[in-house]
């Protein structure tokens, strides 16, 4: 995809400037890409191309779904997230405002133009998964104003996965989530911010659904290596 040989360093980061977002706007654009849009924790989704992106009129939109009811649901929101998987690239924005319009004669959803977006690709740093027999816990948040229990999938020197929080709470890409409280079985705990990159529904083994968010560290300290140590070694 486009966006490699344009975004250069900016794969893997999240993208403030409106002329980098505009870059990884048109290369879905061309490529009429579908976005989709978790609708609710049960898996509702809504899905289709995106069909024009404009950095200077402050808009986009996308296509009208096949399913009545899922365009319902997402105009019925100020503000979604979208996702799309092109590729081995994750890419998401938030947008708001949506309304039903006409584009180039079909019915189409324009909303406003995203302030951020994240575009994932290959890890900078190696991520060690935790045994299932690890029970690696993070007090997500523990310094903001609300506070959440999670499971850490896989951490890493750049960052973590957290994993089995509540499928009604979105993270959004750039929130910041302050104080989390990493608790290592036979360690002490270590306090990291976390700035969330990306966020995706999940099923677990027994079928239910969770959300997972992949994090990169704000403040990294050197305890982390610890944390990394304690996972490899048990």
């Amino acid at each position: 995809m486009s966006i490699n040989s344009k975004q250069g360093n900016d794969s893997g980061h999240l993208l403030r400037t409106r002329s980098k977002i505009a870059r990884a706007l048109e290369a879905l654009v061309t490529r009429r890409e579908r976005v989709t849009v978790e609708l609710s924790a049960e898996g509702e989704q809504f899905s289709a191309n995106l069909l024009r992106a404009d950095p200077i009129e402050e808009f986009i939109v996308v296509g009208a779904s096949a399913d009545a009811a899922a365009n319902a649901a997402l105009l019925a929101r100020a503000r979604v997230t979208f996702v799309a998987t092109p590729d081995d690239w994750h890419i998401e924005f938030v947008a708001t405002e949506p309304c039903e319009v006409v584009h180039e004669g079909v019915p189409a959803i324009r909303l406003r133009y995203p302030e951020i977006l994240t575009v994932q690709q290959r890890r900078e740093h190696a991520r060690h998964d935790v045994p299932a027999t690890l029970a690696l816990r993070c007090v997500a948040d523990a310094g903001g104003f609300a506070p959440f229990d999670a499971k850490i999938r896989d951490v890493g020197i750049g960052g973590i996965s957290i994993l089995v929080y509540s499928p009604d709470l979105m993270l959004e890409p750039g929130t910041v989530l302050v104080g989390c409280r990493i608790e290592v079985p036979g360690v002490d705990s270590v306090t990291v911010d976390l700035e969330v990159r990306y966020s995706e529904a999940v099923t677990l083994d027994d079928g239910s659904r969770a959300r997972c968010s992949g994090c990169r560290f704000v403040n990294a300290p050197d305890e982390i290596q610890k944390v990394i140590d304690a996972v490899n070694t048990h």
